[in-house]
């Protein structure tokens, strides 16, 4: 399977899009300016939010990796799991006002994919972490594997992968849509990180690092 949205508005944005438009036109139609002028807002607004914009991808040497999301780099922490494995979990946030669209951090097959539904609290909550909707995926395998989680935050919008296990993809390509949310990328060991906390990433274009 092949995801390929390439419209200027995220296909999974169409009913709300329309559901905010249909809001605009009745009050138009009932003379109730007020409303009509906060619905034109939030139309306006919510085509805002499901923009898909073209990326100019940069050429990147082998080996490199990109971010899966826009947002900005809240934490990069070395994380030993309960088998000994020691990642570099890098945690991007990501807003209202950056790009949803999510996008291929390398070249590769995929080996898991899945979303869980649950809650959509702030993820400030202490109960975020545990009651969240999740979408898990698990790019390439071997020593070039990268786990990446996005966790949803205040979206009424669900989290949206596009894949399955044994999708072959390119670097770059979109493959979901997260709308607000944090986005953790599981880099092993021995690759080398690119980027620092606080820097400001987009999907697809910026590097966040190689494989060893």
């Amino acid at each position: 399977m092949r995801y390929n949205d390439t419209f200027i508005i995220a296909k999974d944005g169409f009913k709300c899009i329309a559901a905010s438009g249909a809001a605009l036109v009745v009050m138009l139609l009932i003379d109730a300016d007020f409303l009509a002028f906060i619905t034109l807002v939030v139309f306006i607004l919510t085509v805002w939010v499901y923009r898909n914009p073209e990326r100019a991808f940069p050429y990147h040497q082998e080996n490199s990796i990109v971010s899966v999301c826009d947002g900005t780099v809240k934490s990069i922490e070395t994380v030993e799991d309960e088998n000994g494995n020691t990642t570099y979990n890098v945690v991007i946030a990501n807003s209202f006002l950056d790009t949803s669209i999510l996008r291929v951090p390398f070249t590769c097959t995929v080996h898991e994919t899945s979303v869980v539904s649950g809650a959509r609290l702030s993820t400030s909550s202490p109960l975020a972490e545990r009651l969240n909707e999740k979408g898990l995926i698990v790019f390439g395998e071997g020593d070039k594997q990268l786990v990446v989680m996005h966790t949803l935050a205040l979206a009424s919008v669900g989290i949206k992968i596009n894949l399955v296990a044994s999708n072959s993809v390119q670097q770059g390509a979109r493959y979901g849509l997260m709308i607000k949310g944090e986005s953790m990328i599981a880099l092993p060991s021995d690759s080398r990180v690119a980027i620092k906390v606080g820097d400001k990433v987009r999907a697809g274009e910026t590097l966040i690092g190689f494989f060893s």
